[in-house]
This record gives structure tokens, sequence and C-alpha cells, in this order.
């Protein structure tokens, strides 16, 4: 063979299979992201969720949003649709940044101008003093979260979309189920048959178990903080978020609910900060309308109980199940009948 048929043979192969990649990805688009691609009966594939959400983001089946990290995953959106006559998506990311949960909540209000209600779920990440993280170790795809379709296709050819493709075409001729549910809910707990009260309680408290944790009832002068120096600078992304939806939907801000091992102490400076978040948030949400802000992270019913924790973060699917009929509830000014959480902006 000679040179210059080995070498037209080495580019008409290339572009041969680089057509074929780039045909194969339009026509199964695994992220449903891809104008003109046809009309398939896709499911939520990527083992990303930053890939997979954008696409129910835009989907207008919806009206409503959960977004949060992985402590408001186990919403089901069934039950939200019970308690406020709406139609949910749960777009919650594992371990989201507040620029990520913010990315996705107005990247759904862009797309659904009569969007009825919206609920945050507000843990640690929203009150860590300073700079928060724009993004975890997971990729996030800014150019699927743009308003231009055109510039997804491009960015699409890698390896991880190829794997993707592969699991969308699995799915389409049934030989594999979705990662998510179309509303972008999926438990991710083990079976309860693996539940061990004995391990739950060592991942709360750790290996020494359980201990009295005491503090005085009056700080001293080396416990006596300096609020004002506390910049929360994730604030400023939850009031991008809050005037980005429309001002008649139902803007709901839920701390969730933490084991109460987690909480901060009186008189402690984590207790302080968690106790001076609250405010803030608070105040911000009492400038936008139809914004209310529920606490369930105090001691309850809820918080106290081993029973009802994998670990401190995350509780049973009994707990969520009731979490959620609870922020449907707080959301009508209902009081906690049973002192499951705070109103703290009606």
């Amino acid at each position: 063979m000679s040179w210059r048929t080995y070498w037209t043979s080495l580019i008409v192969s290339t572009a041969v299979i680089a057509a074929v990649l780039f045909v194969s990805v339009w026509v199964i688009n695994p992220y449903g992201n891809l104008p003109y691609s046809p009309s398939f009966d896709r499911a939520p594939i990527a083992t990303n969720q930053r890939y997979s959400y954008p696409s129910i983001a835009r989907d207008p089946a919806f009206d409503s949003l959960v977004v949060g990290t992985s402590t408001a995953r186990l919403l089901k959106p069934g039950i939200l649709n019970e308690g406020f006559g709406a139609r949910f998506a749960n777009l919650s990311l594992n371990s989201g940044t507040p620029y990520e949960q913010v990315r996705l909540g107005t990247l759904f209000a862009k797309n659904h101008p009569g969007q009825r209600v919206l609920i945050v779920g507000l843990d640690t990440v929203w009150c860590d003093v300073g700079a928060s993280e724009k993004y975890t170790f997971r990729a996030f795809p800014e150019w699927m979260y743009d308003a231009n379709p055109w510039n997804d296709l491009p960015n699409m050819i890698e390896f991880r979309t190829f794997e993707d493709t592969v699991r969308q075409a699995g799915y389409l001729i049934g030989v594999r189920s979705g990662r998510y549910g179309r509303d972008g809910y999926a438990d991710f707990l083990p079976p309860l048959k693996k539940y061990d009260l004995a391990r739950a309680r060592e991942n709360i408290y750790g290996p020494a178990g359980p201990a009295l944790r005491t503090v005085s009832s009056s700080p001293n002068r080396s416990q006596r903080f300096d609020r004002q120096k506390w910049a929360f600078e994730s604030h400023r992304l939850l009031d991008e978020l809050l005037g980005a939806v429309p001002r008649d939907a139902k803007k709901v801000l839920s701390f969730v609910p933490y084991h109460k091992h987690l909480h901060g102490l009186p008189n402690t400076e984590q207790g302080a900060k968690w106790d001076e978040c609250k405010k803030r948030i608070s105040a911000i949400a009492r400038r936008h309308p139809n914004t209310t802000v529920l606490d369930f992270m105090i001691d309850s019913p809820i918080t106290s109980l081993d029973t009802n924790y994998w670990d401190p973060l995350h509780y049973t699917n009994e707990v969520a199940d009731r979490f959620a009929r609870l922020i449907a509830g707080g959301a009508k000014g209902e009081t906690a009948t049973n002192g499951e959480y705070r109103i703290l902006v009606p």
C-alpha cells in the first residue's frame, strides 16, 4: 500500500467513524437537549444529574419545582402535587452548590412563566460563611443551561456522552431502566430491610455513641460573636433565584430536618451562625411576595428520633413523605401540630 493510499484510507475511515458518532448522538440524544432530534420516549439516564436535569427543567409537563441537595431529593413529587395542587419536578442535586441549584431554578423559571410553586431545601451549603464553591468535583455542563441549543452537540463529543448514548439506546429498546423518574425523583436509599439502627447511630454520633452536649446558658466575653462580620455570600444567589420566579408563584424556603445532633447549640459559634443565617434568609424572603420560610432544623419529634435517620443528614422515606406533607401545610400557614417546624416567615 502506498503512503497516499494509506493516508487517504485513514482520513476517510476517521471521517466515517466521526460521522457515525455524530449521527448516533444526535438521533439517540441521550440528554433530550438537541434540536430537531427524533421525539423518542427518553428517560433521564445520565449518572451525573447535572446532565439529565436541564431537559426536565424545560419540560412543559411541570409547573412547580423542588431544588436542594440530597437532603431534599427524597421529597416525592406525587405527594407535593396533592398538597399544592400542582405538577412538581424534583431536581435536587447530590451535593448541589448554591450556584448549581440557582442555575436549575432559574432555567425552570425561564421556561415556565406560569410557574406555580418553588420549594428550596435549605441546608448547610446556604449557611456557610464566606464564599461558597461554585461547582463540585462533578462536571457541570454550562452549555446545557444557556439559551442556545446549537452549541450542545459540539460539547457532547466526549466519552461520557457516548457512554450515556449507549445507556439511552438500551432504555429505548427495553433492556435498561432510567436512572431517575421523568420528574427527576429517585429513591437513593438502600432497601429498608438493610436498615440497621446500631449502624445508623454510629453514623449519627460516631463510634463513641451518643453523648450529652451541654453549653453555658449565658455566654462569656470569649463567646460573644460579631455577627455583622459574617458574610453569607450564597444569600445573594438565593435572592437572585427568588427574583427570577414569577411574583404570583408560591415560594417556600424550608430548612431541612437534620438530626438534632448536628444542630448548633445556643451560645456556641455554630449555633450563632445558624441562628444568624435563618434571620438573614428570613429578611430576604420578606422582600419577595408570596414567600414562606419554614424551619424544620429544630429539636422536634422528627429530629430527636434516631430511627428516623440513616445518618445525621438523611432521613427515612417515611419521614420524607411526612416532611413533604408538612411543607404543604406550612406553606398554607398551618401550625405544626406536634412542633415539627416553626414558621419564620408566613
